[in-house]
């Protein structure tokens, strides 16, 4: 049950990070979190219960350094989400440090030949007990990394608890929607929180068994834990499913200090109603429409939410929430009609007699002729064609 849960949660982390990786990077440390647990739940089934020597070869003591990042990665993911930003800052290397060292310890164990790591698996399947034996570091024995491991990362998520319990009260200052968002995601890292408490305490009592009595106790006297760790990785995983807005971060305000000495022109997109409510991202707002004014990105037949989120790197999240909360519109609302609006200017210019309809509809961003067709008569009431005829000298505005 441990390994093909741990099997389901590193894929879902996959899929978090590559969904992610461009436009939130707070979720990358979620995802790393997230497939070092796997992994760390992985090496400990096979220890303990599996019979593949092969595999047990493989990943035994190899990845224990990673393991001490869980931490840092945990901290660094509670951290981004509260403050909306995953930059690191340069005293976080510190955080690296143990596991520097620990990488350095097992250097010898690593340099081992493959047919001898085949070996020490075979006597780990054959009885559990020998881990004790295995000189695996050069600078701890099993007791001494067991707990610094175990111990940390509580301390780490004991932490992270401080930060969130923290946010709860400073998250006054926000407007309502942004509260509403901010509660959500607070929900969601005392989940994550409480989970992963739960599973080092459950690895925290399985490694004292192991130590204190015998490797037959791990198997025999521990079913209930098992489970509840079982569980517990189980709801850790698939409560992602549940809050899937907590991807993104928190919508907070962001500074862009560069549109202070621009002028921006208007675009057709009614932001009048959020003067009267200042919004965190009301300058991001700006900068998006500097960026379409500029830019025109919407003339690009594949131009997206994304687009705009990969250009300003942001998440795509905060553009969909400028579009839905501030603009008032959607975003694909606003990309036919600053199309529509092209395809007329050139409509009511020469263009018409050089190109024909289905070109302008091409350079207008729209990717087939009855797609421009469709759009072009939602929004004015009549087709390209109809257009010509009728308004061959005058301009038709989009209200």
């Amino acid at each position: 049950m441990l390994l093909y849960i741990s099997i389901s949660i590193f894929l879902l982390a996959l899929v978090l990070y590559f969904n992610n990786y461009k436009t939130n990077k707070t979720s990358i440390y979620l995802s790393l979190f997230l497939i070092l647990f796997s992994l760390y739940y992985t090496t400990h089934h096979l220890v303990l219960f599996g019979q593949d020597k092969f595999w047990l070869a493989i990943i035994y003591n190899h990845f224990t350094p990673l393991y001490l990042l869980l931490g840092p990665l945990l901290l660094f993911y509670t951290r981004g989400v509260i403050h909306n930003n995953s930059r690191l800052e340069k005293k976080d290397i510190w955080h690296f440090i143990p596991a520097v060292i620990h990488a350095i310890g097992i250097i010898p164990f690593v340099l081992l030949p493959f047919e001898l790591k085949l070996k020490n698996a075979e006597l780990l399947i054959a009885n559990v007990g020998t881990v004790a034996n295995e000189n695996a570091n050069i600078f701890f024995n099993l007791e001494q990394r067991f707990f610094i491991r175990i111990g940390a990362f509580i301390i780490y998520t004991s932490y992270c608890g401080y930060l969130v319990f923290k946010a709860v009260f400073q998250k006054k200052e926000e407007n309502t929607s942004i509260k509403e968002n901010f509660s959500i995601q607070l929900r969601w890292l005392s989940i994550v929180l409480i989970c992963s408490l739960v599973i080092a305490i459950y690895f925290l009592l399985i490694t004292i068994i192991f130590i204190n009595k015998s490797p037959k106790d791990v198997y025999s006297n521990s079913y209930n834990l098992h489970l509840i760790g079982s569980i517990t990785f189980f709801i850790l995983t698939f409560s992602l499913l549940l809050f899937p807005n907590i991807l993104y971060g928190i919508p907070r305000k962001i500074y862009l200090k560069e549109l202070k000495t621009k002028k921006r022109k208007e675009i057709e997109i009614d932001s009048s109603e959020s003067d009267f409510n200042p919004d965190p991202l009301d300058e991001l707002s700006e900068k998006i429409k500097i960026f379409i004014e500029k830019e025109k990105p919407y003339l690009d037949p594949d131009f997206s939410i994304t687009s705009i989120s990969n250009s300003l790197q942001v998440p795509e999240s905060h553009v969909s929430y400028c579009f839905n909360t501030i603009f008032k519109t959607t975003f694909y609302k606003m990309r036919a009609e600053l199309r529509v609006k092209h395809a007329i200017d050139l409509l009511n210019t020469d263009a018409k007699e050089r190109l024909t309809i289905e070109a302008i509809g091409e350079q207008s961003g729209f990717k087939t002729r009855s797609n421009f067709y469709t759009i072009f008569k939602e929004n004015t009431g009549m087709t390209p064609r109809e257009f010509i005829g009728v308004n061959s000298k005058k301009k038709i505005k989009i209200e």
